[in-house]
């Protein structure tokens, strides 16, 4: 699980929108504006966020110098973009102001830079300071996660979860939790009331074949899943019956899968080959 996927707990649900001309500070004040700017790139509209980010810039002694800063950290994030969240951190003068937020952004950046340690310790922070931000949780959670503690991960999982009930990406990230902590028949729950909320969200889908591979289930094809879909799903199942020590279920799933292929695939073959070879 990769921690640069993930976006901050209040910029959560990110969707794209084009950037309107009249949404142009006109006669609203730099400081409403900059307020504007903000909610558009927690609401994930960047294309507009970045146009009055720019504004904005030009127009600097009307506002915070720190907010704008501090919005553009954000922004950079969303972005994935670590070397411009780092950049806008550094010009944040007072690091007093917007502490869950400056907090959430140098968690960021941290686990991105592999400090997991300096993660969790500003992530703490920020879950301290702000408890009902589920998204902050999420963070922290998978912070922990990344470091081994695993047990830490899913109390933090656990917290977002009574905050956001009905969000897939969070039940996603505690169910890798829970299976890394050996608990797989719930992992599977999760990935399975994930799933259902979010029938399109090909990551969930190969989670849960993962895990249902795991506990020896074989995925049933749906009636609109072309050979391609179908076949990745045989192997994700696969992949997860081979962790399980599953060996047997494993190689006849890679085998059908690999019959549905339109080419060749080594890295499958790979997978069947050292049993073809013992059976001779």
């Amino acid at each position: 699980m990769k921690f640069v996927q993930l976006i901050l707990a209040s910029l959560a649900f990110i969707c794209s929108a084009a950037y309107a001309e009249d949404d142009a500070p006109g006669a609203v004040g730099a400081e409403s504006y900059l307020q504007q700017a903000d909610q558009a790139v927690r609401e994930g509209r960047l294309t507009q966020a970045q146009h009055m980010i720019y504004w904005l810039e030009q127009n600097s002694d009307a506002i915070s110098r720190d907010d704008l800063a501090l919005v553009k950290a954000e922004f950079a994030v969303v972005k994935n973009d670590l070397a411009g969240a780092v950049t806008a951190l550094d010009n944040i003068e007072d690091k007093s102001r917007n502490l869950c937020r400056q907090d959430t952004a140098r968690g960021w950046v941290a686990a991105n830079r592999n400090a997991l340690d300096k993660a969790i310790l500003s992530l703490a922070n920020a879950a301290k300071n702000c408890p009902n931000d589920a998204g902050i949780w999420n963070l922290l959670g998978l912070a922990f996660v990344r470091k081994g503690e695993t047990a830490a991960g899913n109390e933090a999982f656990e917290q977002a979860l009574i905050l956001a009930p009905d969000n897939s990406d969070l039940l996603n990230n505690h169910a890798l939790a829970l299976m890394q902590h050996g608990q797989i028949a719930l992992a599977k729950q999760q990935l399975d009331r994930a799933a259902k909320m979010s029938p399109e969200n090909r990551l969930i889908a190969a989670n849960r074949d993962f895990v249902a591979g795991m506990t020896g289930q074989t995925p049933i094809r749906g009636q609109s899943e072309s050979d391609a879909v179908w076949s990745e799903r045989l192997i994700n199942t696969a992949k997860g019956a081979k962790a399980a020590d599953h060996s047997p279920q494993a190689t006849a799933l890679f085998s059908r899968a690999l019959l549905l292929m339109d080419r060749f695939d080594g890295g499958v073959w790979s997978e069947i080959k050292p049993h073809t070879d013992d059976n001779r």
